[in-house]
């Protein structure tokens, strides 16, 4: 009789629980870059949003608002480009500029999150006039569900994304 080589249960056993192991952290650390993403593409998106406003009201030489609308009383904010000083981000055709709808998500409430006290603009807006350095100064903070933040601020000379708790995610402390 030949012997054959084959697994043992124990050797099996071992084996899967060591991989469950290795999976559960990879999990995790994956997660937690998928949180880092989000929160950088929404500091973005929201930096490029305030530089179109900026842009929009030179091109069309009036004054342009950015509009930080909350869903309800869930953390889901989308924010919208207007002409006028009031309008609700969630209903279309509600925020046009020169007769177009512009707008964007800020937070989806799940992996990126903010709050009214963190958004400092008055009146939840940031406005733009087509004279240089004529803006309304304020700031956002955004959250992820690990405690990273980012903030976007809106100074009368220059608009800039940092961090408040010392430097992460590629951007230096505020």
């Amino acid at each position: 009789m030949q012997k054959q080589s084959a697994f043992t249960l124990i050797e099996l056993l071992i084996s899967m629980a060591v991989l469950m192991i290795l999976i559960s952290v990879a999990s995790q650390s994956y997660n937690r870059l998928f949180a880092h993403q989000a929160l950088t593409a929404s500091g973005e998106r929201l930096y490029q949003f305030l530089r179109l406003a900026n842009s929009q009201s030179v091109k069309y030489n009036k004054k342009v608002y950015v509009h930080f609308c909350q869903q309800g009383t869930t953390d889901r904010w989308m924010m919208a480009l207007s002409e006028q000083s009031a309008c609700d981000c969630f209903t279309d055709n509600s925020c046009l500029l020169d007769g177009l709808q512009q707008r964007a998500e800020l937070s989806d409430g799940k992996l990126v999150s903010t709050s009214v006290d963190d958004i400092t603009f008055n009146g939840l807006q940031a406005s733009y006039n087509p004279m240089r350095f004529s803006v309304n100064a304020g700031s956002v903070i955004l959250k992820d569900n690990n405690g990273y933040k980012l903030k976007v601020i809106q100074s009368t000379m220059r608009l800039r994304i940092c961090t408040p708790n010392g430097p992460q995610l590629g951007y230096k402390q505020c």
